[in-house]
């Protein structure tokens, strides 16, 4: 079962920089996100599951149509901008 939420994140830039807390959209498939409204794009799940080496936190890739690609935590409350 799918569900959509409104979730503030952290969201951090290609630098590694602090961008600060932003409202995000995100629509969770089993307990993980498949699609992500940030910055005004549309994001999916592109297939592709990861851990954030300085955290051990597990991220799942998504990307826009255009290719713009973030990594997001799987509880969606951090996204790493790509």
């Amino acid at each position: 079962m799918n569900s959509k939420q409104t979730i503030e994140a952290k969201v951090i830039d290609t630098n590694h920089d602090l961008r600060g807390w932003m409202d995000i959209q995100v629509e969770f498939h089993q307990g993980k996100p498949i699609e992500v409204v940030h910055d005004g794009k549309t994001y999916t799940f592109t297939s592709k599951d990861g851990v954030w080496m300085s955290t051990g936190r597990e991220t799942r890739e998504m990307a826009t149509p255009e290719d713009a690609r973030l990594w997001i935590t799987l509880d969606g409350r951090i996204v790493l901008e790509d």
